[in-house]
C-alpha cells in the first residue's frame, strides 16, 4: 500500500503540474503572478551553467549543513540535560513555547558584533533558529520512553552515559529524527531567510535580488532549486530513518508528565519562573556590556524605549493591527489545520498520500514565498494574514493527523463492539482522545503564526509591529527594535504559560 500511495502522490504532483503549465500557456494565469514550470524549469537549467550561481549556493548550503548540524548535537544534549533536570524544564517551558514567536532578524546586529559580518553570523541565525525544534522533540521522544526501560539499564547497571546512548537515544528515535526534518527546515529558513533580509550573497539574496529587478522567471527558477533541494534532504533523512529501524517508546510516561507538572506548588512555580527571569536579564545585561547599545540596548534602555512608545498612539495603531492579523490567522491556522489533520488521520489512504507534502512544505522555507503572497495578494492586511496562516497551519495539520493516527486501538474496538456509527464515535471517541494534542498543536501554532504574521509585515505590510521592526533595520533604530522583540516575547510568553497549563492538565488527565 504505501509504494502505491507514493505512486499516488507521484501522480498528483505530476498531474498539479501539467494543470499549472496549461493555465500559464492559456493565460488563465499571468506571467506577472506565476511563471509557467516549464520556464521555471529551463531557467533553473541556465542558471546551473553559471559558475557565479554555482557559488552561491554552494556557500548557502554549506551554511545550512553547518547550522543544522550544531543544532541538531546542541539541542539533543540541552534537551537531555532538560530531562534530568525537570524543575529547570518546568521554569523554561513557557520561554521555549513562546522561542517561535520573536522575530529573530533583529539580533542580527548582536551575531555581526559577536562573530563579525561573515558566513558565521549567518551560520549562527540559522542554529538559533534551529536550536528549540531539536530541544522539544528530545523532550518529546524522552517523554515516552517506557519506564521498564530504564528500570533494565539500572539492573545491568550502567552509567548516565551508557544509558543515554544504548537505552535512550535508540527508544526516542522516532522523535529525534522529526526533530532532525524540523531542524533541517528551520535551519534552512534561518539561513535563507538572513540572507533575503541582510547579506549580500547567497541562495536567499539571489532571489530577492531577483525580485527587486522584476526578473521574475529567475526568481521562480531559484524557488524551484530551493523545493528540489528540500525534497532531496528529505528524502536522505527518511532513507536514514527508515534503514535505522528503530520503533518508538509507548504513549506519553504518565509518572514523567506527573512529575513536570505536579511537583512543587504554586509559590515554587513562581519561585522558578523568577530565577529563570533573572538569569535571562543577567545574559542579557552581560552582552549589553559585551557589544554595546550599538547592538544590543541594555534592559534599562529598553524599558525607557518601551515606556516612550506607550505613550504615543502611533504605537498603539501597529499593534492593533498586529493583534487583528494575529486573530484572523490563528483561526484560519488552527480550524483549518485541525479539519485537514482529522481528514488525513481517519483516511489512511489520503493520509499516506498528503502527510509527505505537508512535511516538505514544513521544511521550505516560507520566507523565501514572500514574492508570491505579494503578487496574489498584494500590499496589506490580506498578505500578512496569509503568510501567518501558512506558518501555522501545517504543524496543526500534521500534530492532528499524529493524534488521530496514534488514538488507542482498544478504544475504536470498544465503539464496535458497541454499534456505534460514524457520527457517534467522531465526537465519542476521537474528539475526546485528541483533545491534548490539539491544545498542543494550538500551542505550537501560536507562536509559529504570530512569527508568519510579524514576517509578513516586515515585508507585505505598511502597518503593524513588524514594519515597526523593518522600519528600524533600514535606520539601525536598535532600541526600538529590541523594546518591540520584548514586547512580544513578553505577550507570548503569558499566552503560551497559559496554554502549556493547559496543555499538561489535559495530557496528565
Amino acid at each position: 500500500m504505501r509504494r502505491s500511495s507514493t505512486n499516488i502522490r507521484i501522480g498528483l504532483l505530476v498531474s498539479a503540474v501539467l494543470l499549472l503549465e496549461i493555465l500559464c500557456q492559456a493565460g488563465a494565469i499571468s506571467p506577472l503572478q506565476l511563471t509557467a514550470p516549464s520556464r521555471m524549469a529551463t531557467t533553473l537549467a541556465g542558471l546551473m551553467g553559471e559558475a557565479g550561481f554555482w557559488q552561491q549556493t554552494t556557500k548557502t548550503i554549506r551554511n545550512i549543513f553547518i547550522a543544522i548540524i550544531l543544532a541538531t548535537v546542541l539541542g539533543f544534549l540541552i534537551g537531555l540535560l532538560l530531562y534530568r533536570l525537570p524543575r529547570l524544564r518546568r521554569a523554561m517551558e513557557p520561554v521555549i513555547a513562546s522561542y517561535y514567536a520573536l522575530p529573530f532578524f533583529v539580533l542580527y546586529p548582536l551575531a555581526i558584533v559577536v562573530v563579525g559580518m561573515n558566513d558565521f553570523s549567518i551560520i549562527l541565525m540559522g542554529f538559533a533558529y534551529a536550536l528549540v525544534a531539536m530541544i522539544t522533540n528530545t523532550l518529546s521522544g524522552l517523554d515516552r520512553i517506557p519506564p521498564v526501560l530504564a528500570k533494565t539499564g539500572r539492573s545491568f547497571r550502567m552509567g548516565r552515559l551508557e544509558t543515554a546512548v544504548k537505552i535512550q537515544l535508540p527508544a526516542a528515535a522516532p522523535y529525534i529524527f522529526t526533530g532532525i526534518k524540523l531542524v533541517l527546515g528551520y535551519g534552512m529558513a534561518g539561513v535563507i531567510g538572513s540572507e533575503f533580509i541582510l547579506s549580500n550573497s547567497g541562495l536567499g539574496f539571489s532571489i530577492a535580488f531577483a525580485y527587486d529587478g522584476f526578473e521574475s522567471e529567475k526568481m521562480y527558477g531559484l524557488l524551484l532549486f530551493v523545493i528540489l533541494l528540500v525534497t532531496i534532504l528529505l528524502t536522505g533523512v527518511h532513507i536514514f530513518e527508515r534503514r535505522s529501524q528503530f520503533t518508538a517508546g509507548s504513549a506519553w510516561t504518565v509518572s514523567t508528565a506527573k512529575k513536570i507538572t505536579i511537583e512543587g506548588g504554586a509559590l515554587s512555580k513562581t519561585f522558578d519562573a523568577c530565577i529563570v527571569l533573572v538569569a535571562l536579564l543577567a545574559i542579557w545585561q552581560f552582552l549589553h556590556y559585551l557589544v554595546g547599545s550599538e547592538a544590543l540596548t541594555s534592559p534599562r534602555e529598553t524599558l525607557a524605549r518601551a515606556e516612550i512608545m506607550f505613550a504615543t498612539a502611533r504605537f498603539w495603531g501597529h499593534a492593533e493591527e498586529t493583534l487583528r492579523a494575529l486573530g484572523v490567522a490563528l483561526v484560519i491556522a488552527i480550524v483549518g489545520g485541525a479539519l485537514i489533520g482529522m481528514i488525513l488521520g481517519l483516511n489512511r489512504r489520503a493520509g499516506e498520500i498528503f502527510a509527505p507534502m505537508f512535511v516538505a512544505l514544513q521544511a521550505t522555507p516560507k520566507v523565501t514565498l514572500y514574492p508570491v503572497m505579494l503578487l496574489f495578494f498584494g500590499l496589506g492586511f490580506a498578505a500578512k494574514v496569509a503568510f501567518g496562516a501558512i506558518h501555522g497551519i501545517i504543524p496543526m495539520t500534521l500534530i492532528t493527523y499524529n493524534a488521530v493516527r496514534s488514538i488507542n486501538p482498544a478504544l475504536l474496538r470498544t465503539a464496535k463492539s458497541m454499534r456505534m456509527g460514524p457520527l457517534q464515535t467522531f465526537p465519542l471517541i476521537y474528539v475526546p482522545a485528541t483533545i491534548p494534542e490539539l491544545v498542543t498543536a494550538t500551542r505550537l501554532s501560536f507562536s509559529i503564526t504570530f512569527l508568519g504574521v510579524m514576517i509578513g509585515e516586515m515585508f507585505a505590510s505598511v502597518r503593524g509591529l513588524g514594519h515597526l521592526i523593518m522600519g528600524g533595520i533600514e535606520v539601525n533604530d536598535v532600541s526600538m527594535m529590541i523594546a518591540i522583540t520584548a514586547l512580544i516575547g513578553v505577550f507570548a510568553v503569558s499566552i503560551n504559560g497559559f496554554l502549556l497549563v493547559l496543555d499538561n492538565r489535559l495530557h496528565r488527565r
